[in-house]
């Protein structure tokens, strides 16, 4: 009788053993469970809403999704930044401009810090009555700084493999060779320069990447825009600073400001020493219809600006250069670019205004590719 009562006890102990595992194991299921069940809703969640898992600048607007596992902050309209670490106020100069403008001028040392000189530089071997001869060339454009590693300039200063050059009386196509090996290695881009005879005050940064509109057309200058992504970080100083992008509609009959090493007169091909500067004037688009007449337009993506008396325009040199408008934030002076230098007919041509690229229209792909780390990319 007692051996069975102790088999009992013994058999009672096993089962609640046995029951206990078994809630052990039903609660480590349960738990592993619901860790699968949040890991699929938290990966969902990051693919579809990546903008959750980010914090933004302080002075960031907000943030945009803009793939699976990719978010943006984006700084205000006033700031400049990768809208995470950094939002630094933009559009800003700490010496004025001049202000009494006939024709163009020289620029006042530093008054317009977020203009840049892009230069690119080419040369290669080549076979001529079976001897071989190094050629080199160089040609120039402007640019605008927008953040501590973004240029903005226009598509088609910037040549690839396959377009051509000319060289004295000859014209060769580009191929990478033994000097350059792609389109970055062919440019420099000189910050913080006044005169191009000051090699002392002449900052010159590389080029990590360069980034062409998808859209744009070599043959009509169509979405004429590309970025310059660098391989500095740059501090913001007083000779270093960052337009604005435009977060408005560019009213017809306002004065824009241009800037540039251009040509001071037609088919002069040296550009200018000393940085200059014109105001122009933002005309209706029809007043640009006998531009290039042949040469197909779009104004949802193009701007008639210039100076119908022809006494003011830009040159050769000036392409790729800024369309820049102050305006007036809280009695601080900000300076937008708004277009960008792409063709005209001839220089200073009375009722031949320029045509510029509406930066407007396309801010989302600016700020989409002008992104960065502040680490070393």
């Amino acid at each position: 009788m007692n051996d069975q009562d102790d088999n009992t006890s013994h058999s009672s102990i096993i089962c609640k053993q046995c029951s206990k595992s078994r809630r052990y194991i039903i609660i480590i299921l349960i738990i592993i469970i619901i860790l699968f069940i949040a890991g699929i809703i938290l990966i969902t969640l990051a693919s579809i809403k990546p903008c959750f898992f980010l914090k933004c600048h302080p002075r960031a607007s907000g943030c945009i999704n803009r793939s699976p596992f990719k978010g943006q902050c984006i700084c205000d309209s006033y700031t400049a930044g990768n809208g995470r670490a950094v939002c630094d106020e933009c559009g800003i100069t700490y010496v004025q401009p001049n202000a009494r403008i006939i024709g163009g001028i020289d620029t006042n040392e530093h008054s317009w810090p977020f203009a840049v000189l892009i230069q690119q530089k080419y040369k290669r071997t080549i076979m001529l009555n079976d001897n071989a001869y190094l050629i080199s060339t160089s040609w120039m454009c402007g640019g605008t700084l927008i953040n501590h590693r973004t240029i903005l300039t226009a598509a088609h200063c910037v040549k690839k493999a396959g377009d051509t050059f000319d060289y004295r009386t000859f014209v060769f196509p580009i191929v990478w060779n033994q000097y350059y090996s792609n389109i970055e290695s062919t440019l420099e881009v000189s910050v913080s320069l006044h005169d191009r005879r000051q090699e002392v005050e002449r900052r010159i940064v590389k080029v990590l990447q360069v980034i062409v509109h998808p859209s744009y057309n070599k043959r009509h200058l169509l979405n004429d825009i590309a970025i310059l992504k660098l391989e500095d970080y740059l501090q913001p100083s007083a000779t270093i600073q960052f337009a604005c992008l435009p977060h408005s509609l560019l009213e017809v009959n306002t004065t824009g400001m241009v800037v540039g090493f251009g040509d001071t007169y037609p088919g002069a091909n040296q550009g200018s020493l000393i940085l200059k500067q014109v105001n122009l004037t933002i005309y209706p688009n029809d007043f640009c219809t006998n531009v290039s007449p042949s040469t197909i337009k779009n104004w949802d993506t193009q701007i008639c600006c210039g100076d119908l008396n022809g006494e003011r325009d830009t040159c050769q040199g000036d392409s790729g250069g800024g369309l820049y408008i102050r305006q007036n934030l809280s009695n601080i002076f900000h300076y937008t670019v708004n277009g960008i230098v792409s063709y005209g007919e001839q220089c200073a041509s009375p009722m031949k205004p320029g045509i510029y690229t509406r930066i407007s229209n396309y801010i989302d792909w600016i700020q989409e590719n002008s992104d960065f780390d502040l680490v070393e990319i």
